[in-house]
């Protein structure tokens, strides 16, 4: 150990045995054995993750996406949800999670800042529809790729790890997380689960730069085709090394510049992170969620509108700008990380869904105007689930609000049904009956019950 008590390989304690220890929990855990709140987490989890992939699935992106990877695709062998159509594993993967990503409305680790379900979910649901598999060995295989998920982003990113902000976490953990999940269904051994992490951590990565374009959702979608392609290959016998995370050179060197052991295996099987997954109300950069929360109760409790307002200053968390500081979008995607459009959209719209942050939203002259009126400073005193903002209004009122724990966050959760309320509105968008939209909610609360582990995508076809 070093004088900066950073061993030789960045970790900040003996990183040894770190893949190990992970791999013996993936492969011995059990849904019946996994606490009741871990295993209704892990429902609430899958059920928001598969009404972002319904509500995703006909965006022009992903149109765009499918035109260029189609082509090329193979056999039938898994549905590509609202699509009405089948294609082969790795690119119903590929496609899965680019939609469930692409309105930004995906979950987030409270911690980790990690979008862990849909990588997850997209590799599950294409391994059940090609071997017979269980609902509850289904249910058990997302709940610990989420969960490995969301330890590997903490590891590398959360103090006292040391991150290198430069880097995605759900670029660069989501392909191992899916490759543990796929491992699990799939039956690897344990040799061969270790060879698929470290197959997964040698192609993983994604730059932030790419956020605000096209590139933005395909940071989880290439995590998860990469991790279930993974997972075949260690099945047939395809070697990786067998300690991706604590070897010289592996993930935790090359992705932090220290991390933190303990994040990573610490509490397996005790202590769940899932239970810190929280789920979007509204389809934008998890940062800017406290600036609509803030905005939604000032325009209801006074009933402001866009005419009565002259200004709108907004204190932030550091990391609200680092994301979102963005005052002048110009297309969607660059929308849907700018804290300076979502405060406009509220008060132009007097709402914060999937169309006000589309291409009409960006250009509409009234949102333009208004994005002007808005200025933004980072003050590290605001928590990240919080904001101040201050309204001067024409006549010379100032109105404030402060949100401290906004609506989402782990402080203020969505309940189960405000998640079955998100999973309607984005089947509705998608053309889906409320008829089969409740259907798509049933079948997930009750997963773990389910005979056929694909009937869920079966019904999202």
């Amino acid at each position: 150990m070093s004088a900066s008590g950073l061993s030789s390989t960045g970790l900040s304690s003996s990183g040894e045995g770190a893949t190990a220890a992970l791999v013996e929990f993936l492969l011995s855990a059990r849904l019946a054995d996994m606490p009741a709140n871990v295993v209704h987490e892990a429902k609430r989890s899958l059920i928001n993750i598969v009404g972002c992939t319904i509500g995703g699935a006909r965006h022009e992106a992903v149109e765009t996406l499918w035109s260029g990877v189609g082509p090329f695709a193979g056999a039938a062998q898994a549905t590509l949800i609202g699509r009405g159509a089948k294609t082969d594993a790795l690119t119903a993967c590929l496609v899965n999670t680019y939609a469930s990503s692409i309105n930004t409305f995906d979950d987030t680790h409270a911690e980790a800042i990690i979008h862990a379900s849909g990588p997850v979910m997209a590799a599950v649901f294409a391994i059940e529809e090609m071997r017979p598999v269980s609902g509850a060995e289904a249910l058990a295989a997302f709940a610990l790729g989420v969960e490995i998920a969301c330890r590997l982003s903490k590891a590398v990113s959360v103090p006292p790890a040391k991150v290198v902000f430069a880097w995605s976490q759900t670029g660069i953990c989501s392909s191992v997380a899916v490759a543990a999940a796929a491992a699990r269904l799939l039956g690897l051994d344990a040799a061969r689960t270790r060879s698929a992490l470290g197959i997964a951590a040698t192609v993983t990565g994604g730059i932030r730069a790419s956020h605000g374009t096209n590139c933005t959702a395909l940071l989880p979608a290439h995590a998860a085709e990469a991790g279930l392609r993974a997972a075949f290959l260690a099945e047939k016998g395809f070697t990786g090394t067998e300690r991706f995370f604590e070897a010289r050179y592996g993930l935790a060197e090359c992705f932090s510049a220290g991390a933190h052991l303990p994040h990573l295996t610490g509490g397996l099987g005790s202590h769940w992170e899932i239970l810190s997954n929280t789920y979007k109300p509204f389809p934008c950069g998890i940062v800017v969620n406290p600036l609509i929360d803030a905005a939604m109760k000032i325009r209801a409790e006074h009933g402001i509108t866009s005419d009565n307002v002259a200004s709108v200053a907004v204190k932030a968390a550091p990391e609200a700008l680092d994301l979102c500081d963005r005052p002048n979008p110009t297309n969607e995607m660059e929308a849907q990380v700018s804290l300076y459009h979502w405060v406009a959209a509220v008060f132009v719209h007097g709402r914060a869904g999937v169309p006000e942050g589309g291409p009409a939203a960006v250009h509409d002259p009234a949102m333009i105007a208004f994005r002007r009126r808005v200025t933004a400073s980072a003050d590290a005193a605001v928590p990240i689930d919080g904001c101040d903002m201050t309204v001067t209004l024409k006549d010379g009122r100032r109105i404030e609000n402060r949100v401290r724990d906004c609506i989402g966050s782990r402080g203020n959760p969505m309940t189960d049904a405000q998640l079955e309320d998100k999973v309607r509105a984005l089947a509705a968008s998608a053309k889906l009956s409320d008829g089969k939209a409740d259907q798509v909610i049933a079948a997930c609360w009750g997963f773990d019950t389910l005979a056929d582990g694909a009937a869920i995508a079966k019904l999202c076809g």
